[in-house]
């Protein structure tokens, strides 16, 4: 799985957890600086009550169940899980600033006091687990928003159950500015992790935890979708285009580097933070994304042995999604969290979705108990828990009350078959 923002990598993890009769609440800020740099617009209004969904109207059937919420409540945290421990990693808090906070929930005493943090305080990183012990974290953001924010470009290894082993491993890139804004990361079939930035590629070897030389790509990843089909081959999807750049572009992983090689299918539009996900050792799901800041609602399908792309299912999810969160389940592809932008607004989603390419279908799946952005993303065999998010709503005198929400909650499928 990929992520551009990754959130994800769009990573996917497991966790069941502790589940407590907890009623959801939110820690408010007044103002609307935090609205302007996150562009974030009105959200809905009440927060609905949990609920079972019907099979009519195309809807899968699931239900969401309130769980206990972690001890500090942050939007724009990381999330992973290792050996069946729930963790997530920074975010920002009701202060709007950054945390270092490493948030851990045991499957049997639920979340615990925070006793480990990152080396830097930061929030949107992309995390992905190296195995049952270790966290990549690449960079993010770090400071308070609106007005004292720095973009990171510093990469740091991550053990929650041994706090005092958290160490830096040296980025492979020039740090600039901008630092590592917009970059994408997805993992090996033999556990390495590859890192894309503007025209810049690594590879990290988690047994050395070393990063390979820099190498120069002819080709740009900036907010792009990146998939890896086999052992040294990547897709890499849209995002902001350079010049002779195809929406669809091969990568081809070399001793002395990357050979890129474009798709000439051109049916696919460029879009920006789109998901991506391996169905099978050739094909990709490709979710949404946004166009000229508007997010889509229509999936693709890749065959990245032939170099074909067909469309998929539309999701059933009003103004579409970007930067959504995929997860394979026995039921089909889970489309979760994520935004709806609106010119380059990001507002909560009309909702989740379920993708069946086996029906060529794509159903509803009941709408959160509450609506919110920037939410971390939990997997499961049986579904996927949302934890925290941050939410604006407008009010008058053009202020407005922007909240880092004290929420988690589980979304659980029903086993049934759904005649067409």
């Amino acid at each position: 799985m990929s992520r551009a923002r990754h959130r994800s990598s769009n990573r996917s993890s497991h966790r069941s957890g502790h589940r407590l009769g907890h009623r959801s609440g939110t820690i408010r800020i007044i103002g609307v600086a935090i609205a302007l740099l996150l562009t974030g617009g009105a959200a809905a209004g009440g927060d609905p009550p949990a609920r079972t969904s019907p099979i009519g109207g195309r809807t899968h059937p699931a239900v969401w169940r309130s769980e206990a919420p972690p001890r500090i409540a942050v939007a724009d945290a990381g999330a992973a899980t290792l050996d069946r421990t729930a963790i997530l990693v920074g975010g920002f808090t009701a202060d709007l600033a950054a945390t270092a906070a490493v948030q851990v929930r045991n499957p049997r005493r639920g979340w615990e006091p925070v006793g480990c943090a990152l080396l830097t305080p930061r929030a949107d990183a992309t995390v992905i687990a190296l195995d049952e012990e270790r966290l990549l974290v690449i960079g993010g953001w770090t400071g308070v928003l609106p007005d004292e924010v720095t973009r990171l470009g510093s990469i740091e290894i991550c053990e929650p159950a041994q706090p005092h082993r958290r160490r830096t491993t040296p980025s492979p890139f020039e740090t600039t500015e901008e630092g590592l804004d917009g970059h994408a990361a997805t993992v090996l079939p033999d556990g390495r992790v590859v890192l894309l930035h503007r025209n810049r590629l690594a590879v990290f070897d988690p047994d050395s935890e070393r990063w390979s030389p820099p190498t120069t790509l002819d080709t740009t990843c900036l907010h792009a979708s990146v998939a890896s089909v086999g052992p040294d081959q990547l897709v890499l999807i849209g995002g902001e285009l350079g010049e002779g750049d195809a929406v669809i572009r091969s990568i081809h992983l070399e001793p002395d580097g990357g050979r890129r090689m474009n798709w000439s299918e051109a049916s696919m539009p460029a879009m920006r933070d789109a998901a991506s996900i391996g169905l099978d050792d050739s094909r990709i799901l490709v979710v949404g994304g946004a166009i000229e800041g508007t997010s889509d609602p229509r999936t693709w399908i890749l065959d990245a042995a032939s170099r074909e792309i067909r469309p998929g299912p539309t999701l059933p999810i009003d103004g579409g999604i970007a930067d959504a969160t995929l997860h394979r389940s026995g039921f089909g592809v889970l489309v979760v969290g994520g935004e709806r932008r609106i010119e380059g607004r990001p507002v909560p989603p009309d909702g989740p979705a379920i993708v069946q390419l086996d029906r060529n279908t794509a159903r509803r799946l009941p709408t959160p108990p509450t609506s919110a952005i920037r939410t971390a993303i939990l997997t499961s065999p049986t579904g996927v828990e949302r934890v925290g998010g941050y939410r604006f709503q407008a009010a008058i005198r053009d202020r407005g009350r922007a909240s880092v929400l004290e929420d988690a909650a589980s979304l659980r499928l029903v086993p049934v078959v759904i005649a067409d």
